[in-house]
């Protein structure tokens, strides 16, 4: 079963980005210049639709993520999906052999990757709208436990890093033997550098160019 504290961020995350894009679906999303809200609510509902397709049909091979239904407005669609993917969590065991990105081929890899990626287009949507909210406590802890294992192994030779969260007293490194860089700073602004996001975080040149290169932008 989910992890209750799981359960809770990834509801809460998932209202909030819903209740963003329903005051203003025209709004203009900041990170994806060309999209409104109505599609950064299609674009996350496609992500939570293909959570709930795993979690019931438990594939072994990488499965494509569902597209918005014709004639569907795109942000009613995603708080289906939002409800349908909170149902299929709260019945699904985390050690349940699936597809999955990365080494963790279970579940509980998909858990994770719901709250953090619930809670970074929430702040995406929120931005939208004006508010310049951090991404939450639990939502960036996930998020920087994940990343070396989710993100860096596609990022080339990099030199070792040492994060330093200093709103959560916790310490990440991101490589191997003594670091050659820390990083030191809020853990929301940390995370939101190291996925392309405005922060005041400072990354060494070769991370920077590193995560900038990353991956664009999705296509609408």
């Amino acid at each position: 079963m989910l992890s209750a504290e799981n359960l809770a961020s990834i509801e809460s995350e998932g209202r909030r980005l819903s209740k963003a894009a329903h005051s203003d679906p025209e709004g203009s999303v900041p990170q994806y210049p060309d999209w409104t809200l109505r599609d950064l609510a299609s674009h996350t509902a496609s992500i939570h639709g293909r959570t709930v397709i795993i979690c019931r049909e438990l594939p072994k091979e990488r499965i494509s993520a569902p597209r918005t239904p014709e004639g569907m407005d795109p942000i009613d669609w995603y708080d289906e999906t939002l409800e349908e993917m909170l149902a299929a969590l709260r019945d699904m065991d985390p050690e349940t052999p699936c597809w999955a990105f990365g080494p963790e081929q279970k579940l509980g890899f998909w858990e994770l990757r719901m709250v953090i990626e619930t809670g970074v287009h929430r702040w995406d949507a929120e931005q939208a709208v004006g508010r310049n909210e951090k991404l939450t406590d639990h939502v960036v802890a996930c998020a920087l436990e994940e990343f070396p294992l989710m993100w860096k192994p596609h990022m080339g030779d990099l030199p070792t890093m040492e994060v330093v969260a200093t709103d959560l007293d916790r310490t990440w490194l991101y490589g191997d033997g003594d670091p050659d860089h820390t990083i030191e700073g809020g853990a929301s602004d940390i995370y939101l550098r190291l996925v392309s996001r405005p922060s005041p975080i400072e990354l060494p040149t070769e991370w920077a160019k590193a995560v900038d290169g990353l991956a664009p932008p999705p296509k609408r």
